[in-house]
């Protein structure tokens, strides 16, 4: 409904375009904001010369917007999780708060831009600098045909001058240079703070217990916990089959499963701080470099968009429109026959390839874009092993605690 494509043919519900017979060409009915179409592209745009061109950039756009959104909900859930298993100084500031102001400083901003463009009346700024005879810097005229584009303000942003190469509005070399700063100074945050607190808090606790950093951390395990971690064992095996060695076992204790479950911690008796430092190093870089990966990943939303429209275009075109010229001059029986034929043709072409063949090749991109875009914001699987439910295990624990 957003593009107004239902099998290539669009919908009008009241375009502000109409047939000159004048011009022989498209005329807007009323001008400026008050003849923005309801909802979705205008119908108009179906058929017109730069058809191609529009969508392309209509489509390409809001592959963006969505891509950041879903990259931004998954923050938050990251932050939800701090929330939840009382991380939110380690987790919630130093994860968290940095990774958002890098994401949203960069593609925030460029859905900034994208919706600024989409909002700003270009044919009245047409027509203001022609009759003020106003120019940009580099002497040309402002406006609908030099209108700026937003994939190069992007990239002029990381120039060392920081500027724009056609301003979008006043002030904006001002605040790009601002957010690459901004960008800029979160990745230290994201690296450095978290793994030094936790060193700070495991020395603090080391020396409270009167040991030396290094020193291995005694365990005081009773008869209990022996049993239940036996019965965790014995559980685990019965449940992934025999033959499973032993050491493939390990059972995480503690952990914001989906959070950080796992993780070296203060007083962990395997505290290792270089360990920690390049686990965090890593993570730093993939969410940088991810950030921008991940954002033109989901441009494939507009690859699947723009094929699936030109595919139902030629399926439409190449048989419905032949039936229209072959039976221009027979009568209404044949006509109505072959009409009905062309069209059962057409509808099971449409159906196979459009709504069986490539429903599945949208659902795998859908799946990928979920699970790795989309789940690596926020979950880790390195929580609590999971282990499925078997009936005989749950009779083994109550033989167990009835023993005690």
């Amino acid at each position: 409904s957003l593009y107004n494509e239902c099998f290539s043919i669009t919908m009008d519900f009241g375009s502000n375009w109409a047939y000159s017979n004048i011009t022989r060409s498209f005329e807007p009915i009323h001008y400026g904001p008050t003849g923005t179409y309801a909802f979705g592209v205008d119908p108009v745009w179906k058929g017109a010369t730069n058809e191609l061109l529009y969508y392309n950039s209509v489509k390409m756009k809001m592959s963006i917007i969505v891509g950041v959104i879903q990259m931004t909900l998954g923050l938050i859930l990251h932050l939800f999780n701090a929330w939840e298993f009382h991380e939110l100084v380690l987790d919630g500031l130093f994860e968290f708060l940095p990774r958002l102001l890098f994401l949203l400083s960069i593609f925030g901003y460029l859905c900034f831009m994208i919706f600024y463009k989409w909002a700003r009346d270009w044919r009245t700024q047409d027509a203001i600098n022609l009759a003020y005879n106003i120019t940009n810097p580099t002497g040309m005229m402002t406006g609908t045909n030099n209108a700026p584009v937003i994939l190069n303000e992007l990239i002029f942003m990381f120039l060392p001058s920081g500027g724009a190469g056609d301003a979008l509005y006043p002030g904006q070399t001002q605040v790009q240079t601002a957010l690459v700063a901004i960008a800029g100074i979160s990745i230290p945050f994201m690296l450095l703070p978290k793994p030094l607190i936790i060193r700070h808090e495991h020395k603090k606790h080391m020396k409270k217990m009167g040991l030396e950093v290094g020193t291995t951390v005694p365990t005081a395990v009773d008869d209990k916990s022996d049993k239940l971690e036996e019965y965790s064992e014995e559980s685990l095996e019965d449940s992934k089959g025999k033959g499973r060695e032993k050491d493939e076992i390990k059972t995480v204790h503690g952990g914001s499963g989906g959070g950080g479950g796992g993780k070296t911690k203060p007083g962990d008796e395997d505290f290792n701080f270089g360990e920690l430092m390049i686990a965090q190093l890593l993570e730093t870089i993939e969410f940088v470099l991810g950030s921008v990966s991940h954002t033109a990943s989901y441009l494939r939303l507009w690859a699947l968009s723009l094929a699936h429209s030109e595919l139902a275009t030629v399926f439409y075109y190449k048989i419905m429109f032949q039936v229209i010229d072959i039976t221009k001059d027979m009568n209404l029986i044949v006509i109505g026959l072959i009409t009905f034929a062309g069209f059962s043709v057409w509808f099971a072409v449409t159906v196979m390839v459009m709504l069986f063949m490539e429903l599945l090749s949208a659902l795998l991109h859908a799946l990928r874009l979920h699970w790795v875009e989309f789940q690596s914001k926020f979950y880790k699987g390195d929580g609590l092993l999971f282990v499925p439910f078997s009936l005989k295990s749950v009779y083994k624990r109550n033989k167990l605690f009835q023993t005690q």
